[in-house]
């Protein structure tokens, strides 16, 4: 009989065998053993300062190149980590259970693999353990018991998230593939709903919090989300599920009791001794959390092959290729008088058009002509003005993406790494609201329909070379390179705008289908117009970068990091250079306009050891972010905005009880707001003021020794993200004599605006709670865990607060062994309790402060309605996998 340990590091640790080590003079093998002397699967036996490294077998067996009197460190997740020098050809390890989670080994922290104990910043792992047992839809709901972060849903497999408070989201975090950002666009590093779907290829995720920009690019001031592959191990191995969603559709409605089902698959294993694979994917047919126009369904694949050239050497090839199709969920009417969802409707109810009329045609507003450029587009094979179908709503992606990456031990400590990517994709993009910020059952109100058809193709390389020096008792690993990527991006956006009415959607179907409550037409002119947003651009990015990992006495770590950033955007709005096929348009004036961007980000980050299993860690950065909105008539302004965050923390594992608690203060200068201008047509950015965001984190794990299988994980997040004089302008028809208690200051222009420093950033919860209770054995297991935000405000002038989000789930599973193989049958129910509180609420309008404006006129909201995206309904998850 052998042990068996949880596999959700197995693959990752696995990277470790491909990472650069030092040149060395002898093989040493051995054994890693359990506290019964059951071989572990997975150990990992790293050489003491350097990066050479490997993982044990099926046997618990080892083989590393090492030299007599070079240190050995032993270590693997639940056990204690073991020192031990080499005195000849063969060590055999024995280690004892530890249920600290602190010798979990991280490689985002750091451009080196490092114990969770020894980062310089917040990091957290979500494992393929973990994500087995959540059935995420998206990589944003994988990470929603990360604390400090708060993920939004309203986009349903589309998901987006936001780290400590910061106010603009994903411009201030960026995304990566092992290591390497996901895209070449600086506006597209944020997200990774346009390139990838969430599949069983993934080994874990890492979050760090904090301290990234100089790591990992321009776009990191929060944080980086790292997604990290698995590799093939020395057996095949593979898995396969079926999962069967319930049916959110409810009666009359065109997908009601149809299947919803996913399928997900991967294998991985050897090709040969040197040579690696790992391929899955998925099959997705789903209506959706929510009712909508279309569902949700796709397929996708991706694969990465490794060949193993030494042990300190390798060369990965991977590539995917994937077309996907997920509805954007769209808002439902809010009754603000009694702060609830409109009576008649649910929250799987969205604003869509119903079966009943697919083929009916709408317009454009006509008061709204301005707003646009008022060229129509034509439908190339017909001749007639392009149109659009209200209802649909939804981002459809299919493309491509290949890439190889090279880590090469040069010898006497030296080491090169090259990462080279290339995505080629087309997606569709049709997003959805109201335009009507406040309305009344009676009302037909006037609905955006913003469509835009985009076509990318980058190329992503770093070039990086390292040298790693011992000393006595210090150790660098002293490391340089440069970024470069060039991408290209063709977007064509159509605009429409029409009318719904608010009628509440009856759920029985009437004698004409089931109509009730969908759109209206109110006659309104018959034209479609081409966005200003339409554009050929073109950008280049570069940057150079420098650092220094240091280890003193294998107490103290430091790391210190410099980036520069170079970025060269060019648009022009040609319809020559943009490929849309199908369509013809004419922007009327011909615009073009080259911006240049560049700025220096750095940090300083340590961690000193207080003992075996506790350790303080603190960090400072100094980043900068790019304005949100960029576009043909963007002008960036004169000083850039500029991101200060310092971070200090406590680690520790005390038994069976391990702490992580975080004290993070973060400045954000020169910002710049996003509004719309009704002269241009367009979203363009003001000079606006400043923010800062203050807190703290505590999180907790205990798995009792007593109980073993047992788990307990919660944390707490308490945080003020606040504006800094900040200058929100008075829109006409705001009473300046009613302004409850605002600030009201006149501009140097001679304007009236609310400074509204000392106010919480909208949308931010000022509380998280995180919790999870999780039991588990060989045989079965079940948990329960969720999220709850509170004191966030849906508009600027904090006049509105949203009401206290809670949102719990309930899994179990059972496990059927076959020899070897085993068979899973579990149970997820997401949402548990069923909550139906609004995630946002549209309140702020265009101008800021229609919230203020409608207070003036009717303080209890009596008869008033408002837009919002409720919580994803209550949904049950039935899963059949096979693993061999």
């Amino acid at each position: 009989m052998k042990t068996y340990k949880t596999s959700n590091l197995i693959c990752l640790l696995s990277f470790l065998l491909f990472s650069a080590g030092i040149f060395a003079q002898g093989t040493v093998t051995g054994t890693v053993t359990d506290n019964n002397n059951l071989p572990i699967l997975g150990a990992t036996v790293q050489q003491q300062g350097t990066s050479n490294g490997v993982v044990t077998d099926d046997n618990g067996m080892y083989s590393i190149q090492a030299a007599n009197g070079d240190i050995l460190i032993f270590s693997y997740i639940g056990f204690g980590r073991k020192k031990a020098e080499v005195t000849g050809p063969t060590l055999n390890i024995q280690l004892k259970e530890d249920v600290s989670l602190l010798n979990e080994v991280v490689v985002s922290s750091t451009r080196k693999p490092v114990r969770k104990l020894q980062a310089t910043t917040a990091i957290n792992t979500i494992g393929t353990q973990e994500l087995n047992i959540l059935k995420p839809e998206s990589f944003t709901e994988a990470i929603q018991n990360t604390p400090g972060v708060t993920i939004d849903e309203t986009q349903g497999r589309k998901g987006g998230f936001n780290i400590r408070g910061f106010p603009g989201g994903s411009s201030y975090t960026t995304t990566l593939i092992d290591g390497l950002p996901i895209s070449g666009t600086q506006g597209l590093t944020g997200g990774t709903q346009e390139f990838y779907g969430i599949d069983p290829s993934i080994q874990n995720i890492e979050v760090v919090r904090g301290a990234a920009a100089t790591l990992f690019g321009r776009a990191a001031a929060a944080g980086a989300i790292n997604i990290i592959s698995k590799t093939g191990g020395t057996e095949h191995k593979g898995s396969f599920s079926l999962t069967k969603y319930s049916n959110n559709s409810r009666q009359g409605h065109q997908f009601e009791d149809e299947v919803d089902f996913r399928t997900d698959f991967n294998f991985n294993g050897p090709l040969t001794e040197k040579i690696r694979y790992n391929i899955g994917g998925y099959l997705l047919e789903d209506s959706g959390v929510k009712e909508q126009f279309e569902k949700d369904r796709g397929a996708q694949i991706r694969a990465n092959f490794d060949w193993l050239i030494t042990e300190t050497s390798s060369i990965r090839v991977y590539g995917s290729t994937f077309n996907n199709q997920f509805q954007n969920i769209t808002d439902a009417p809010w009754d603000l008088e009694n702060g609830k969802i409109l009576d008649g409707w649910h929250p799987a109810n969205t604003f869509f058009n119903d079966a009943g009329n697919l083929t009916q045609a709408f317009g454009e507003v006509g008061v709204r002509n301005a707003f646009f450029d008022t060229s129509a587009a034509i439908d190339a094979n017909t001749g007639n003005a392009l149109r659009d179908n209200p209802g649909r709503n939804k981002e459809k992606a299919r493309g491509t993406t290949v890439g190889i990456d090279f880590n090469i031990d040069l010898g006497n400590g030296w080491f090169w790494n090259e990462r080279f990517r290339y995505n080629d994709f087309k997606y569709l993009d049709i997003n959805e609201f109201n335009f009507s910020t406040f309305y009344d059952v009676n009302t037909t109100v006037s609905r955006f329909n913003g469509q835009a058809d985009n076509q990318n193709r980058d190329l992503i390389t770093e070039h990086r070379i390292s040298k790693q020096i011992k000393g006595a008792n210090t150790e660098h690993n002293i490391s340089g390179g440069v970024y470069y990527s060039t991408a290209e991006r063709d977007r064509l956006g159509l605009n429409f705008i029409y009318g719904s009415s608010v009628t509440f959607r009856n759920p029985t179907v009437g004698p004409n289908g089931f109509t009730r409550g969908s759109f209206s037409n109110p006659n309104l002119p018959s034209t479609s117009y081409v966005s200003n947003t339409s554009s050929n651009r073109s950008e280049t990015s570069t940057a150079i970068f420098i650092g220094d990992e240091m280890v003193f006495n294998e107490k103290l770590s430091v790391n210190v990091s410099f980036r520069y950033d170079w970025l060269k955007t060019r648009f022009n709005n040609d319809p020559e250079e943009i490929r849309s096929t199908g369509i013809n348009y004419d922007p009327g004036t011909f615009e073009e306009n080259e911006l240049k961007f560049k700025d220096l980000s750095y940090s300083i980050g340590a961690n000193y050891l207080l003992g075996k299993s506790s350790a303080i860690y603190g960090n400072f950065v100094r980043a900068f972010s790019l304005p949100g909105s960029i576009n043909l008539t963007t002008i960036l302004p004169e000083d850039n905005e500029v991101v200060n965050n310092l971070e200090i923390g406590y680690r520790a594992g005390l038994g069976d009880l391990t702490l992580d608690f975080t004290l993070f203060n973060t400045t954000i200068d020169n910002r710049t707001a996003t509004i719309f201008d009704g002269d241009l047509g367009e979203w363009v950015e003001q000079p606006a003021g400043a923010n800062k965001v203050f807190g703290g984190e505590f999180s907790a794990v205990y798995t009792p020794k007593a109980i073993k299988g047992l788990l307990f994980r919660g944390a707490v997040t308490l945080s003020s993200s606040e504006y800094d004089t900040f200058l929100v302008p008075l829109s006409s028809g705001t009473d300046p004599d009613n302004i409850y208690g605002l600030n009201l200051v006149t501009t140097e222009n001679g304007l009236q605006a609310f400074d509204i420093g000392g106010l919480k950033a909208q949308n931010r919860p000022s509380t998280i709670y995180n919790l999870n209770i999780g039991y588990g054995t060989d045989r079965w297991g079940a948990d329960f865990g969720g999220i709850t935000y509170s004191g966030a405000y849906a508009d600027v002038l904090n006049l509105v607060e949203l009401p206290t989000l809670s949102e719990y789930n309930l899994g179990a599973y059972y496990t059927f062994p076959m020899g070897k193989n085993e068979l899973k049958v579990s149970m997820r129910i997401k949402n548990l309790f069923d909550g139906a509180n609004a995630r946002q609420l549209v309140v702020g309008g265009q101008d800021g402060d229609a919230s203020l404006r409608e207070l003036q006129a009717n303080p209890d909201g009596i008869g008033r309605i408002s837009s919002a995206v409720f919580q994803n309904p209550k949904r049950v998850l039935f899963t059949l996998g096979y693993t061999f």
